[in-house]
């Protein structure tokens, strides 16, 4: 039985492309763009604010172009956004909603030079369990955990813009004009993916709750200890081209199925992997082969994994929103090692498909090269 294509509800075109967003209480969409200058080379972005009609409210430029955000699972008016020079800038959210007329501000909190200007930022993961640790994925092939700095004993966006107020910047030159950074505390994961690395989770239930996975453009997946910063587990035999998006299972997402991650490669295939093999203790390992693993082709590259808030009611919902770069997005149910498609949506993204969020009211995507955001229902 073919799934149907769901019903669109708002659509709307931005100044420039759009690759991540996120859906903040239900009332604004947060995008961030990406734009290539190609005569110069030069990289630049926005995060443009929606409302939840699709009307842009606001616009704050970035001399590095945006390629992912997220929000703190601890604090939700914290947001952190990667960019194509190297830093990643915190944003503390104020936001003000009154019946359909609502209001939502930028406020810059710190800008961190994490690795070298010349060097993209290609993900960015907040912890679930420690409020300060941000994971950060590079174009260098490195991963490196941050440790956000706060003075208060309860973590919250106010508690870092006090602490990061007083630190002194330095300035540098990037693309050609003068920026103030903020150096800051990092370490770096012993294994490095030999290209870009795209992607990365931290592990949730045990007994992967001290594992971090990361994927890259090798067509590696790797399994990293953040006790010893050491690689535990590696394998590139698996997927046939680069690994973009990884999601583990979590209190809501196959609870069951404890040691099993999904997967998403260029190759156009989910993937589920039982890395049952790993036994309790998590031993090392290059190329050793899953327990079992299975696919589905979903005829464009499996790029992003958002969670469906519906998850939250029911253990076995276990639904996702894919994002597949060419054939637009997907609503899917991961039915044991089964991949079922309920819906989809592929008219109007007629480039790559990057972006997605999910939430109570409705669901935004967003394609690339045709600078499309678009809300649709399941």
């Amino acid at each position: 039985m073919t799934a149907p294509e769901a019903d669109g509800k708002a659509l709307s075109h931005t100044n420039k492309p759009p690759c991540c967003l996120r859906i903040f209480r239900d009332d604004f969409i947060i995008l961030g763009t990406y734009d290539l200058d190609k005569p110069s080379g030069a990289r630049t972005g926005s995060i443009d604010i929606l409302d939840k009609t699709l009307g842009l409210l606001e616009t704050y430029e970035t001399y590095g172009a945006v390629l992912d955000l997220k929000l703190s699972p601890f604090d939700d008016t914290l947001m952190a956004t990667a960019h194509s020079t190297g830093n990643v800038e915190l944003w503390r959210i104020e936001c003000e909603s009154a019946g359909s007329r609502g209001s939502l501000k930028l406020l810059r909190v710190a800008n961190l030079q994490v690795f070298v200007a010349d060097t993209l930022i290609t993900s960015l993961h907040f912890s679930p369990r420690t409020p300060e640790s941000l994971l950060v994925t590079a174009t260098s092939g490195e991963t490196r955990v941050l440790d956000l700095k706060h003075e208060s004993e309860v973590f919250a966006s106010q508690a870092l813009s006090a602490h990061y107020s007083k630190l002194q910047t330095k300035s540098q030159d990037v693309q050609g004009r003068q920026v103030s950074v903020l150096d800051v505390n990092s370490v770096t994961l012993d294994y490095q993916h030999a290209l870009e690395c795209w992607t990365a989770e931290y592990g949730c239930l045990s007994p992967f709750e001290n594992i971090v996975f990361t994927g890259g453009d090798d067509s590696a997946i790797a399994a990293h200890d953040l006790r010893t910063l050491e690689t535990v587990w590696s394998n590139s035999r698996i997927h046939e081209a680069g690994v973009v998006a990884i999601k583990c299972s979590t209190d809501t997402f196959r609870v069951n199925r404890p040691t099993s991650i999904v997967t998403g490669s260029y190759d156009d295939h989910i993937r589920s992997l039982d890395l049952r093999m790993m036994g309790d203790s998590i031993y090392p390992g290059v190329n050793v082969p899953v327990a079992s693993s299975s696919s589905s082709n979903l005829g464009g590259g499996v790029w992003r994994f958002v969670e469906s808030p519906q998850n939250t009611q029911s253990d076995e919902s276990d639904k996702l929103l894919v994002c597949c770069m060419y054939n637009g997005a997907k609503i899917l149910r991961v039915d044991g090692d089964d991949f079922v498609i309920e819906s989809y949506t592929k008219k109007n993204h007629e480039s790559m498909c990057y972006g997605g969020d999910w939430g109570q009211k409705f669901i935004a995507t967003c394609s690339f090269y045709d600078k499309v955001v678009q809300l649709w229902d399941e």
